[in-house]
């Protein structure tokens, strides 16, 4: 199997169309034609119908995406670690939750480059099941996240517990919160199930979403009530008119590290935890 053919594979699976994806590759309809049969012949399944209205991918096809994207990622990977082999005395890949791209992930950065100087570093930020998935390919070395989901070969440790307090345009208690113009937080499973609980009369507003910045940036824009994390709350109440609402009770969100169990030992992984409990410490001074 070659990687060319994975690279085609996929460019069909975006293009729906073996001539189209020939001019994109620039080569010859007849090459794409000749990947896809010897691709299909080492999975063995047919992996798209083809006819007039182009390549539509067969279930196999779909299910064998997911591989695909998988292998270019470890070969651009690999790629990339043989490179830096002879500039860097290792590496590392790190990702924390979308969330705290402004919290706990630009001083782990900054940890990271004083406790390993001469180390390559990659960092990303993403959703806590895709973090899990990149740690089981070997993708990923050291991941801070939401939500766990238990493989066996992945380990976890508690980190922190991050608070989260209601913020308003207009309302000072959270009598005068209008449910019209309340933002319901769907950051996290652990915060709408307690959100439900805690303020049942707000669990049925007609507006939720799944993104901080989104809820930061629509009260910017039209007002309202939403829960923020505690740090973005004094900043926003500083920077916009704004209250802390009273009487509004303090989410709580447990954040976890993750990593491969047989690689908890690492030099280089213990470096890069003991980076991040440094970005954590100076957070609560």
């Amino acid at each position: 199997m070659q990687l060319d053919h994975i690279e085609t594979f996929l460019d069909i699976i975006e293009s729906r169309n073996f001539n189209r994806t020939a001019d994109r590759l620039n080569i010859t309809q007849s090459t794409v034609s000749t990947r896809i049969k010897s691709l299909e012949s080492a999975v063995g399944s047919e992996l798209f119908h083809r006819g007039r209205a182009g390549a539509e991918p067969t279930a196999a096809g779909r299910r064998f995406e997911a591989y695909a994207r998988a292998m270019l990622s470890t070969w651009s990977q690999a790629r990339h670690d043989v490179r830096a082999f002879n500039r860097f005395e290792g590496t590392l890949r790190v990702a924390a939750q979308v969330g705290m791209t402004r919290s706990v992930l630009p001083g782990w950065v900054e940890a990271l480059c004083q406790v390993l100087p001469k180390a390559s570093i990659h960092v990303e930020s993403d959703y806590s099941n895709q973090m899990v998935t990149d740690l089981s390919m070997g993708n990923l070395d050291i991941a801070v996240l939401y939500a766990p989901r238990y493989l066996p070969e992945i380990t976890y440790e508690h980190l922190m517990v991050e608070e989260y307090v209601m913020v308003s345009t207009f309302a000072r208690a959270i009598s005068e919160v209008n449910p019209d113009s309340y933002i319901r937080p769907g950051y996290t499973v652990v915060l709408e199930k307690t959100h439900s609980e805690l303020i049942p009369a707000l669990a049925i507003s007609r507006l939720s979403m799944g993104s901080e910045s989104l809820a930061e940036a629509m009260l910017r824009r039209t007002g309202g009530s939403c829960y923020m994390r505690s740090d973005d709350a004094r900043r926003f109440t500083a920077e916009c008119p704004s209250f802390l609402v009273e009487g509004a009770p303090t989410l709580y969100q447990p954040v976890h590290t993750a990593m491969l169990a047989r690689r908890k030992h690492e030099p280089i992984i213990r470096k890069g935890l003991r980076a991040l409990h440094l970005a954590v410490m100076s957070l609560e001074t």
